[in-house]
């Protein structure tokens, strides 16, 4: 096994070092933009997992500026009105602020118990194509999820019907400093022949 401590091997293709380099951080520097083009690059590249019957279901919304604020105000008031802790009511108002760009990650509902799972699994693999095109970009990045009961404030704030089911959270920007690689299991596959 490979020393995951250390940076990817010279050997490894340029799709593994990717892999292998990305990190789930929060490092980053909040008062500095992120390009929009940029932001729309990583997130074409989303699209780009697979997804059988090809029924392209996710839908990105990117929060920036004062929207960021909106999304912390609205799950504020939810958590108040769930007599939440205060403390964590206070932090929803500053915690989407901790990064230039949220981009919150829906998948397209489908009243097919099976068609919903499998565009719901292309979309999470659609999330993981996000942060590696995050990583290849020089970019830092945070996969998050929100309570249910947020789900609708989200939607709300999103603009987006409730036929979208959340998936995730993502937190971009430039990276401040690095996160050290945690240990990795050995892979459990059984093998048949």
């Amino acid at each position: 096994m490979a020393d995951e401590t250390t940076a990817p091997a010279a050997d490894w293709t340029p799709a593994e070092q990717v892999i292998r380099s990305r990190r789930t951080s929060l490092l980053v520097d909040p008062e500095r933009a992120v390009d929009p083009d940029l932001i729309a690059r990583v997130i074409d590249s989303a699209t780009w997992a697979p997804n059988h019957k090809r029924t392209w279901p996710w839908r990105f919304t990117v929060l920036t500026g004062d929207a960021r604020t909106r999304l912390g105000t609205a799950f504020a008031g939810v958590g108040e009105s769930l007599g939440l802790d205060p403390k964590k009511v206070e932090s929803q108002y500053t915690k989407y602020v901790r990064s230039p760009v949220v981009v919150l990650v829906w998948v397209t509902g489908d009243p097919d118990p099976v068609r919903r799972r499998e565009d719901r699994d292309a979309t999470a693999a659609a999330v993981q194509n996000l942060l590696l095109a995050a990583t290849a970009n020089g970019l830092a990045s945070y996969w998050a999820s929100i309570s249910d009961h947020f789900h609708a404030p989200a939607r709300a704030q999103a603009g987006v019907d409730d036929n979208h089911d959340f998936v995730a959270l993502v937190y971009l920007g430039h990276p401040t400093g690095q996160v050290a690689t945690p240990p990795r299991p050995e892979p459990d596959v059984v093998w048949l022949s």
